[in-house]
C-alpha cells in the first residue's frame, strides 16, 4: 500500500496538491492497487486437480531430471499444482495407480503398452522426456572386454520380456551370442552385483558413473553409442516417458497442461543454466559426485527433451521391444494407440518451444 503523507503534497512544478486533487489521486492511487490485485489474483492458477500423485519406481535415472529440477525451480508452484512422488518397488506398479486413478502421472513407457495392448489399459503416454537411453553395460573388476567374451558368464538382468532383458538379447545377438549363451541372475542393484563377483557384467545407471570407477569396473557397452553405431535412429526416444490415464486427461485437461508445462520449463533451464543443472544432480535423489556431475550433465544435456511427436518416432522403440516380448509382428502396435498427444503438443506450441 502507497501512503502519501502531508509534506509530500507537491506536483512536479512545485506546487502544492490541493485537498481535491489528493482525493482524486488517492482515489486513482486505490484503483490502480485494486486492479492490480485482481490481475496478480487472475495470474493463479484455478485447476480442476491442484493436487497430483506421480508414481515413480527405481532406480532413479538421470533422465527424469526435470522432475526433480521443477520441484527445486518451484515450477510446479508457479502453475497452481501440488505435486507428491510415490514411489513402487517395479515398473509396472506405476502403471497399475494410474489406471486406477490412484495416482495421476507414471514414469514408464513399455509397461504402459503392454497394459493397454494385453488388457485394454485405460492410460496413454503423454510425453517423452529424454532421447539419451538408459543402458550403460559395464564388466567386473577384471572381468570379459567385449560382449564376445560374456559367452558362458553370469549377467544381471530383469524378468523376462522387460525392456533391459530383450536390450540384452538385442546386443549378445550382434556379437554372435544368444541368450543361452550367457547364465542369467536378476536384480537391479548392477554395481552390487559387479562389485560382489555374482554378475560378470550389468547395466549400471549414470548416477553411479563415480562409484563404478573407484570400484575399478570396466564400461563395456553404452546402449546409445551402439544403435548410433549401428545406424538406428536415435530420435525414437528414450524408452522413458509419462503416462496418465484417459480419464484424468478428459476431466482434468488443465493439470495434464500444468503438469506438462512446469516439467518443459524445467527441461529448459537444465539444458540452459549448467549451474543450476549441477545443483539438481548432486542433489537427492541422484547424489551425484561433484567431481562427476559435470561430466553427467554433458552426457545428458542435449538429450534432455518434452516431446510426443508420433511423426518424429516417439515411442517407436517402446512399442518394438514390447512386440518381441508379445511375440508379435513388427509394427503391429500402433503408437497411435497407446498415445495422447495432445496436452504436450498443445504446451510447446504455447511455449514456442521445440525440441
Amino acid at each position: 500500500m502507497l501512503v502519501i503523507a502531508p509534506s509530500s503534497r507537491r506536483s512536479h512544478g512545485g506546487r502544492l496538491l490541493g485537498t481535491k486533487s489528493l482525493s482524486l489521486v488517492t482515489a486513482a492511487i486505490g484503483t490502480l492497487c485494486v486492479w492490480s490485485g485482481a490481475a496478480f489474483a487472475q495470474t493463479q492458477p484455478k485447476l480442476s486437480m491442484p493436487s497430483v500423485k506421480v508414481a515413480m519406481a527405481p532406480p532413479e535415472a538421470v533422465q527424469n531430471a526435470a522432475l526433480h529440477a521443477a520441484l527445486r525451480g518451484g515450477d510446479f508452484e508457479r502453475e497452481g499444482l501440488k505435486v507428491e512422488i510415490v514411489q513402487f518397488r517395479s515398473w509396472t506398479e506405476p502403471v497399475q495407480a494410474i489406471a486406477s486413478d490412484s495416482a495421476q502421472f507414471a514414469l514408464g513407457a513399455a509397461s504402459l503398452i503392454r497394459a493397454v495392448k494385453g488388457q485394454n489399459a485405460p492410460v496413454r503416454q503423454i510425453a517423452m522426456i529424454s532421447s539419451r537411453f538408459p543402458y550403460d553395460f559395464w564388466a567386473r573388476k577384471g572381468g570379459p572386454a567385449s560382449l564376445q567374451d560374456l559367452k558362458g558368464k553370469t549377467i544381471q538382468t530383469v524378468r523376462t520380456g522387460e525392456t533391459l532383458d530383450n536390450i540384452w538379447k538385442q546386443v549378445l545377438s550382434s556379437a554372435g551370442l544368444a541368450i543361452g549363451d550367457v547364465k542369467r541372475i536378476e536384480g537391479f542393484n548392477g554395481l552390487g552385483a559387479l562389485a560382489s563377483g555374482s554378475a560378470d557384467a550389468a547395466n549400471v545407471v549414470d548416477t553411479l558413473l563415480g562409484k563404478s570407477r573407484a570400484a575399478g569396473l570396466t564400461p563395456l557397452l553404452d546402449y546409445t553409442r551402439w544403435r548410433e553405431d549401428k545406424g538406428l535412429s536415435r530420435g525414437a526416444g528414450a524408452n522413458l516417458g509419462w503416462g496418465a490415464s484417459s480419464k484424468f486427461l478428459r476431466d482434468n485437461p488443465d493439470s495434464a497442461k500444468a503438469f506438462l508445462r512446469a516439467l518443459t520449463r524445467a527441461t529448459e533451464r537444465l539444458r540452459k543454466d549448467r549451474a543450476f543443472a549441477l545443483t539438481v544432480l548432486t542433489d537427492k535423489p541422484f547424489e551425484i559426485e561433484p567431481d562427476v556431475a559435470g561430466e553427467i550433465y554433458d552426457r545428458h544435456k542435449d538429450h534432455w527433451i518434452m516431446r510426443m511427436d508420433i511423426a518424429r518416432g516417439d515411442a517407436a522403440f517402446d512399442a518394438e521391444m514390447v512386440e518381441v516380448v508379445m511375440e508379435l509382428p513388427p509394427g503391429s502396435i500402433p503408437v497411435a494407440s497407446f498415445v495422447d498427444a495432445r496436452p504436450m503438443t498443445e504446451v510447446l506450441g504455447e511455449l514456442g518451444i521445440t525440441y
